[in-house]
């Protein structure tokens, strides 16, 4: 393992174990018990900062949209991350749409890529 690769595994590690909020795509085999996700995803609320991470090397990626309030309708933002392992992250810091507001419920919409195989979340961003 190269060292960027180890420090992309502790990075993904460390948001995992800090994470405010989990969340998971469906598999690829129809959320078989004992099969691993496809994709997983982190929200802190300190920060804004949402990360999700390619679990599986299937020739698909994931997509994070972001919502005020519930998941429907326009997202606010969204990205996608493909490759087995890889991960992508967006924050407060980075500004604009990025910056989601306080004391308010944030709705996630987690999806396998291309195929739009997608879980819901909403949360409350109070911190």
């Amino acid at each position: 393992m190269t060292a960027a690769s180890a420090a992309m595994v502790l990075a993904v590690a460390n948001s995992a174990v800090a994470a405010d909020h989990t969340m998971h795509t469906g598999d690829a085999w129809g959320n078989v018990p004992g099969v691993d996700w496809s994709g997983t995803g982190f929200f802190n609320e300190y920060g804004d900062v949402v990360t999700i991470k390619d679990n599986d090397a299937d020739g698909r990626g994931v997509t994070m949209n972001v919502y005020i309030g519930s998941p429907s309708g326009n997202p606010r933002y969204s990205f996608t991350v493909g490759g087995e392992g890889n991960t992508a992250t967006r924050k407060a810091s980075m500004g604009g749409n990025f910056d989601l507001p306080e004391n308010t419920r944030i709705g996630f919409k987690f999806c396998r890529a291309p195929d739009g195989e997608c879980k819901d979340y909403t949360f409350l961003n109070d911190h």
